[in-house]
C-alpha cells in the first residue's frame, strides 16, 4: 500500500524504496542476512571495528549490535578479538566464511538493485540519482 504523506512525490519515493528493500531483503534471506546484516559485514570487510563503531554505522542500539554479532558469530561469519591497546574494547573481525557470504549476498543485492532501475536508461538513472541527492529533510523537522 502506498503511503499518504500529502505529497505524491514523497509517496512515490517511499513506495519505491519499500519495494526495493523488500526485494533486497528477500534475496538476502537466502543467505540468512538482512540489509543491516549486509551493511555490518560490508563495514567489517573494510577493517576491524568496535561494537560502538558498528552501532554508529548501522544507526542501531548497542544491544541490537550484540544480538546481531551473537548470531553472526554463531554462524562463523564474524569473530570477536581483543583490541591491541585497549583491553576494554572488543573488536569485530570478518572471518573467511564471512567474506565468502558477503560476496555471495552482495551479488544477490546487486541483482535486485540493477533490476529495480533496469527500465531507466543511463541518462534517466543519472537524473534520478541527482534528484534524489537533492531531496532532504531538515533535521528535527517532520514531513508535512
Amino acid at each position: 500500500m502506498r503511503p499518504r504523506t500529502g505529497s505524491d512525490a514523497v509517496d512515490a519515493i517511499l513506495y519505491a524504496a519499500h519495494r526495493i528493500r523488500t526485494a533486497a531483503d528477500a534475496a538476502l534471506r537466502e543467505h540468512g542476512l538482512s540489509l543491516p546484516g549486509l551493511k555490518l559485514l560490508t563495514a567489517l570487510a573494510e577493517r576491524d571495528r568496535s561494537m560502538r563503531e558498528i552501532s554508529q554505522v548501522l544507526h542501531v542500539s548497542p544491544r541490537t549490535v550484540t544480538d546481531m554479532i551473537d548470531t553472526m558469530e554463531g554462524r562463523g561469519l564474524v569473530a570477536r578479538c581483543a583490541h591491541a591497546t585497549d583491553r576494554r574494547v572488543t573488536l569485530l573481525r570478518l572471518t573467511e566464511a564471512g567474506a565468502r557470504e558477503l560476496a555471495a549476498a552482495s551479488t544477490g543485492a546487486e541483482r535486485v538493485a540493477a533490476a529495480a532501475i533496469s527500465s531507466l536508461d543511463a541518462d534517466e538513472q543519472n537524473t534520478l540519482q541527482s534528484l534524489l541527492e537533492r531531496v532532504s529533510v531538515p533535521v528535527g523537522k517532520p514531513l508535512r
